[in-house]
């Protein structure tokens, strides 16, 4: 079915708008930070460096018994080192709960392991058959001495139990003597018959599990809570503690997701040219070939896909046909002329001028033109996109429709039903290939990120975009682009597709100087509606809002009332982007309850001025702010907050944008009270040497550094702030999170969503927000312990 956003016309100019409403779906967040009984924490870690050994981690720090009121000890100014803790100390903490905290964190482990191999285990176990239903009882297939035999009973015990969770299919004894039946029916059938059969199987396999809920499920679902909760008890009762990743989940209990359906495509190449209007310059082979998929990358090539050979700014396609011919490429698209005839199973070639223009054309005729069967909302500008798309989405929900997303940091079919998020931006065939999945699996839009990278490699010219927003732009991108212009024109292309009156929309941010020239292209009447927090002119622009360390508000007018929104998502950007979102649904007659319910639904977008929450008196914030234009805007927002201090973690990624360094160090430490230097993917380059780059910004070398650090670890800037440095980012992390007193911010930035570190040839799991986490509960911890993490091991100026 079709979708259009022609379903919420826009109101005519001449119908006076809605009496003046207020609207607030969410009831105003009340929360209490102040849940140490100790009162504000900092906890500071040392430096590692060359020379003297480093003095003791957190965790070997504790109270001693010396004099001093509540038991505690304080260091004598006059002394170089603190007081030593005694070695058997454990810091308020009992053997048990030690042992209970090691447990949980190697059960964590073990989890995380699971689901980055799961695929791994789950192909491992596919074909061993089912434990019997009564496997459980005593005697139940007794191995006797047999290692072997209890290992394989445990392997069918646990296979059981992703049965249960739906990872895998049964694989009785019966079903197997069964399939062995039927494949000797099979051999008797004639081969129309066989045909028949396969295409019965293959409708039988795309049965789609309702998100609802069936009423048979229901049954099924109870036995499964039955299970649970039964084995439960017998672990209580004295049975051993199984992995957690099979205890009952109650937070997601009952929510059945919808099983995504991988849709199938088969069109033979000769239909393939017709469909997409590609025009070659010559062909050879056999254009009746079937073509069962399409890529232009030689390494993920499979055995029935058309292979198209794009000339990359690195590498060229053609140097790569043997390979994508020995993985099952049946014929080929090039720009030069190759032979063909020694190759294993390509069967036709066609020649075109410019292979990286017809891929575009080729994906969407193959996926059948998905993006004509959906409206598709694409978000372009400097900043915004991330956090717009995920109102958008929101919003469109709000109003029934099945929404996905396609974001730098998440692809969603709709829903909370997630896509493995590939390594690189999505090209032109993925961009196909994912709205395609979603449209065979119900998604009605899709609010996506149009890239300006993206939208100058022509990886969404066959997108049928129903609406453009701009955000803002700045001279942020210019690796890409080269010029200002190009980079303008490159964002305007999206712009130049509204040209149809009566479906299409603008949304623009008039506060940028840039918006005339946005609204000025495609079609003059297209409809266009302006959002702003200066001008007020626009048609969408608050009338007063308030920022706070956790909580948004805005009071929001619109040519059809007022709207009364309350948001998580903090600082002055995000009122432009909530903006934006309300511009949308203003554009397409959105109800203006589901407008403010769908915008309030988002609490948080990863990585994008995150708040860690953990109750603590001081805000924490995770950013993937990493140009120096994103660090100075993300602390300006900070700034607008109100903060008392603001402690920033800052580092540079190695073997790239080395110029950049000085400078992000410069803005850190001219706008943060504490500023951290730390490691950001140092690749193969010397932490240290980057770290040496960085401190050009403040006028220092790492020696300059060095000496100052011999008697503070925080030396005095000119302007009085201060500055630490650790090429350890988790030691960094943690001793911002540490510092951290009531009314402060601790900013991190330069990753936001990512959750891998590289160092050397290694790319290992590393996530500054589980970083926060771990750190704000283990601040916590030693503060119940009745260490003061103020006076360990250094203390700032104030705290003397």
């Amino acid at each position: 079915m079709s979708l259009s956003v022609a379903l919420f016309p826009l109101p005519p100019p001449s119908l006076s708008p809605q009496a003046s409403s207020f609207l607030s779906l969410k009831p105003r967040r009340r929360r209490c930070y102040f849940c140490f009984p100790s009162g504000p924490c900092r906890q500071l870690l040392p430096l590692r460096r060359p020379g003297p050994p480093p003095p003791p981690p957190l965790a070997a720090l504790a109270p001693s018994n010396g004099g001093g009121g509540g038991g505690k000890s304080y260091p004598d100014p006059s002394g170089d080192d603190p007081p030593e803790a005694p070695e058997d100390s454990e810091h308020g903490v009992s053997k048990f709960q030690q042992i209970h905290r090691q447990a949980s964190r190697a059960r964590r482990i073990e989890e995380d392991d699971f689901r980055k191999h799961r695929s791994t285990f789950l192909a491992a176990i596919a074909d061993v058959e089912d434990a019997p239903d009564d496997a459980d009882a005593p005697g139940a297939g007794d191995a006797g001495d047999d290692l072997f035999g209890e290992i394989d009973k445990a392997i069918a015990l646990k296979r059981r139990e992703f049965v249960k969770q739906g990872l895998l299919k049964p694989n009785s004894k019966k079903d197997k003597v069964r399939g062995e039946e039927l494949a000797g029916a099979v051999e008797e059938l004639e081969p129309e018959e066989v045909v028949d059969l396969e295409e019965i199987q293959e409708l039988q396999g795309l049965q789609v599990v309702a998100e609802d809920g069936a009423d048979d499920g229901e049954d099924d679902d109870a036995v499964e809570f039955d299970d649970e909760v039964s084995g439960n008890l017998n672990r209580s009762n004295g049975g051993s503690v199984s992995d957690s990743s099979f205890d009952l989940d109650f937070d997601t209990y009952g929510r059945t997701k919808a099983r995504i359906v991988e849709p199938k495509f088969r069109i033979t190449l000769a239909e393939l040219l017709d469909e997409s209007k590609v025009v070659p310059v010559s062909v050879f082979g056999n254009l009746e070939v079937e073509i069962t998929g399409i890529q232009h990358d030689s390494r993920v090539v499979s055995s029935g896909d058309l292979f198209v050979c794009c000339v990359g700014r690195k590498t060229d396609g053609h140097l790569f046909l043997s390979e994508a011919d020995k993985r099952g490429a049946v014929a080929v698209v090039a720009s030069k002329e190759i032979d063909i005839e020694e190759t294993l199973g390509c069967k036709a070639l066609v020649i075109v001028e410019d292979t990286n223009a017809v891929l575009p054309a080729l994906a969407a005729s193959f996926y059948r033109q998905p993006s004509r069967h959906m409206a598709i909302i694409g978000i372009t500008g400097t900043y915004g996109k991330t956090t717009t798309s995920y109102l958008i989405k929101g919003m469109y929900e709000a109003m029934g429709l099945r929404t996905g997303m396609l974001s730098t940091v998440a692809y969603y079919v709709h829903g909370d039903n997630k896509l493995e998020l590939p390594d690189t931006d999505p090209d032109a065939v993925l961009v196909q290939n994912l709205m395609a999945k979603m449209l065979h699996n119900g998604t009605e839009a899709i609010a996506m990120e149009a890239s300006s990278d993206g939208l100058a490699m022509g990886r969404y010219n066959e997108v049928d975009f129903d609406i453009a927003v701009f955000t803002n732009l700045t001279p942020d991108n210019l690796d890409f682009h080269g010029t200002e212009e190009e980079y303008k024109a490159a964002e305007a292309k999206l712009f130049s597709r509204m040209v149809d009156p009566e479906r299409h929309r603008k949304i623009v941010n008039i506060d940028d100087p840039n918006a005339p020239f946005f609204m000025a292209q495609g079609h003059p009447d297209v409809p266009v509606v302006t959002f702003a927090m200066e001008n007020k002119n626009a048609d969408v622009h608050p009338l007063k809002f308030e920022l706070s360390l956790f909580e948004t508000q805005v009071l929001v007018n619109t040519p059809n009332g007022i709207l009364e929104i309350s948001s998580g998502l903090l600082g002055r950007h995000n009122i432009y982007n909530i903006l934006a979102a309300v511009a949308v649904g203003i554009a397409v007659g959105a109800p203006l309850e589901d407008i403010v319910r769908g915008i309030e639904e988002v609490d948080a977008v990863p990585g994008r001025f995150e708040l860690i929450d953990e109750e603590q008196a001081f805000g924490v914030i995770v950013d993937y702010a990493h140009t120096p234009d994103a660090l100075s805007r993300l602390l300006d927002s900070v700034r607008e907050l109100g903060p008392r201090r603001i402690i920033t973690v800052i580092g540079c990624a190695g073997e790239s944008g080395r110029g950049k360094r000085p400078l992000m160090t410069k803005i850190a430490t001219d706008k943060s009270e504490v500023t951290m230097l730390t490691s950001d993917n140092p690749k193969t380059e010397d932490p240290l040497d980057i770290l040496d780059d960085m401190l050009a910004g403040v006028g220092w070398t790492m020696q300059d550094y060095l000496k100052h650090g011999e008697n503070d670890y925080y030396p005095p800037l000119p302007n009085g702030h201060r500055l630490f440095l650790h090429d350890i980012r988790r030691v960094a992390v943690r001793a911002a999170v540490a510092m951290g007193e009531e009314g402060d911010m601790v900013v991190v930035a330069g990753k936001g969503h990512e959750i891998y570190q590289i160092e050397g040839d290694k790319k290992e799991f590393f996530d500054d927000r589980e970083e926060c986490r771990e750190a704000l509960q283990y601040v916590d911890e030693l503060h119940q312990a009745g260490i003061d993490t103020s006076e360990f091991p250094w203390r700032l100026p104030e705290s003397h």
